[in-house]
């Protein structure tokens, strides 16, 4: 399992210079606790670079109690992968 350090240094290496980026992230932690601190860093890294997250996507089954939204964003079920994927975008591309 990924420590939220190890997270945070795969953001930094997976914000290129376009306006979209994707990052899937394989290890999804077990606790809705992990979870949640993984999406607020998550928010937070992307601030830093100039960057919204503007859609996640993860295995909903595993935590029903999400909801459809994180803050303002939209999460989606990732379906059988099971991975966590989460979409950021620079302001003047964002539709949201």
């Amino acid at each position: 399992m990924m420590k939220p350090a190890d997270y945070e240094r795969v953001f930094d290496k997976a914000m290129p210079l376009s306006s979209t980026t994707a990052l899937t992230v394989t290890e999804v932690p077990d606790r809705l606790e992990d979870l949640l601190q993984l999406l607020g860093s998550a928010m937070i890294e992307g601030f830093g670079k100039q960057k919204r997250l503007t859609e996640i996507h993860l295995p909903m089954a595993r935590f029903p109690e999400l909801g459809s939204k994180f803050w303002h964003v939209p999460v989606e079920d990732c379906g059988e992968l099971h991975v966590l994927r989460l979409f950021f975008e620079t302001p003047a591309s964002s539709a949201h």
